[in-house]
Parts: structure tokens; sequence; C-alpha cells
């Protein structure tokens, strides 16, 4: 069985860790970046089988994480790999940067074949090497020499780098360097498809079915697991929230079960806690309230 171990690095309030103002008005925080990647690597493994995956960091930032307990964690957890996604710093608003790996100083074999891996699938996938003649490198980081497993540690971009900037900020970017880990891990740890897992029409369908037992209508397509103007319609209409909407049984299980609460049909305190977290974490109005924009994240639809 491979065993992941996955870590977004910081907190969100971790001093400093953030994109330059000058670059970036919003100053987005490091670790928002770090874990939507971490989220999509998820997304993307449920598509296979035979593997777990542990997150070191808390998956809603709000505690910033000791590294000796995330590296004391992977260790308990038996990890086959340790991969931990950050971003850089250094550049001080200049030009160039890219991505940049790291393993031990004194790095296994195995580190190394990880990080050579990685960083080319990374390259290939983002083209953001910058200006660095090699983006393999070796450091005393605290992840990389206590882990007992291979480990490498992903500087995803540089967050005061005029040129890297405008490009982490991006959810192609996330996708792309999700994309380009998975593709590494599938075809080092010889993950097989899991043809059980729902594909992103199927999602769609089942929600479309839970909307049909819970009263809505799509009248002129019907239940045919693509999304549309009627299902624009009624995703307006199909709010789940606290208290009120408890008659939208079937749609509340579907949002319990994709914030991993307790599957119950009925909304009440923990799945709007569950779902508020959800929402600050994909940068949404985080009400607790299920809406047009957060279902159309939950069923990864397209803006």
């Amino acid at each position: 069985m491979f065993k992941l171990a996955l870590n977004a690095g910081h907190g969100i309030n971790t001093k400093g860790k953030r994109c330059m103002a000058a670059l970036d008005k919003n100053q987005t925080r490091e670790w928002w970046l770090n874990a939507r990647i971490c989220e999509r690597i998820e997304q993307k493994l449920k598509n296979y089988k035979d593997y777990e995956v542990i997150r070191l960091d808390d998956p809603t930032g709000v505690k910033d994480i000791a590294l000796k307990k995330r590296t004391t964690t992977a260790n308990n957890f038996g990890a086959t790999f340790y991969l931990s996604i950050h971003h850089n710093a250094g550049i001080k608003g200049g030009k160039g940067g890219g991505i940049v790996t790291y393993v031990h100083s004194s790095p296994s074999k195995e580190s190394v074949e990880w990080q050579e891996a990685l960083y080319e699938a990374l390259i290939d996938h983002t083209a953001l090497k910058g200006n660095r003649a090699d983006g393999t490198c070796r450091a005393n980081f605290h992840e990389c020499r206590e882990s007992k497993m291979p480990c490498v540690l992903l500087e995803c971009g540089f967050m005061d780098s005029s040129t890297d900037v405008p490009i982490i900020l991006t959810d192609n970017f996330a996708e792309a360097v999700a994309t380009a880990c998975v593709e590494v891990i599938v075809k080092r740890a010889k993950l097989k498809t899991d043809k059980t897992v729902k594909t992103k029409e199927n999602k769609i369908l089942e929600w479309q079915k839970a909307a049909i037992k819970d009263g809505f209508k799509f009248p002129k397509y019907g239940a045919d697991g693509k999304w549309g103007s009627e299902c624009e319609a009624v995703a307006k209409k199909a709010v789940c929230k606290k208290r009120i909407t408890y008659k939208y049984k079937n749609l509340t299980k579907i949002v319990q079960n994709a914030v991993s609460v307790a599957v119950d049909g009925l909304y009440g305190s923990k799945t709007k806690s569950a779902v508020k977290e959800y929402q600050k974490r994909n940068k949404l109005k985080a009400d607790g309230i299920v809406g047009l924009d957060t279902w159309k994240k939950l069923l990864e639809v397209k803006k």
C-alpha cells in the first residue's frame, strides 16, 4: 500500500508568508496557495486505488502545526513518500525565480529520483523555470532531514517575483502543479485507476437526481449529467443552509458528503461550520450557505 504524507506549508496567519503587496493587492497568503495545490492532489488521487494519504498541516490553515509534529506524524503513519508544498520568496520585486525543488543535503537515492521526476514534470506542465540553471537543490531542511522516508519539498514559484506572482495566483497554475505531482506519484507508486470513482459528469448527474427528489425540475433536458442553464436556475433556488431548508434532505446529503461530515440530510451546526471552512479554502463567501457559487465549486463546474 502506497502511503503519501502531504503537507501544505505554514498556516494562514504565519508572519510574512504572503505575496508581496506591490505585486498582489490582496497579499495572498502562502498557506492558501499551498493548500489549494494539496486539495487538487487529493482530489486527483481519488481516481486511483490502493493508496492512503494523510495531511500533515491543519486543513483549515488556522493552526501552524510545528514542523516536528508534522514529521513525527508522517513517520508514525509509515509514509512511503513525503511531499511538502511551499512557495518561495527572496526576489524582492525583481524578475525571474521559478520552481525550485529540495531534498536533504545528504539525500537517499530514492529522494533524488523523486525530486528529478517531479521537477521535470513540473517544468513540463507549468514552464515556470525562471532564471535558474537547475531547480533541483539540496538543503538541511527539517522536513527533509527528519522524515524517515523519501522527501521532496517543492517551492512553487516566488511570491515576491514580478514574473511569478501573476502566474502562481491563477487556478490554472495550481491545477498544473497538482497534475504534475499526481502524474509522478501514479507512475512511481504504480497506482491503478479506480473504475468505481465518480467522474465529474456523474457528480452533476447525482446532484440533478437529488434535486429532483427534493422537488426541483429540469423540464427540457432532465437529469443528463451535464451542467447548463437549467442547472444554473435550479442551483440558485436549491439553497441549503442551517434550519431553514431541511426539506432539501437529498441535496444536503451531497453537501455533507463533500465536506466530510456525518451524512444525515439535516443541515445543522456541524454542517454549517464545515461548509464555511470549505468556502474559506476556496475563496468563496464564507457564510455557511450553499448557493450557486458553492454548488459549482462542489460539483467542479467550470465558470
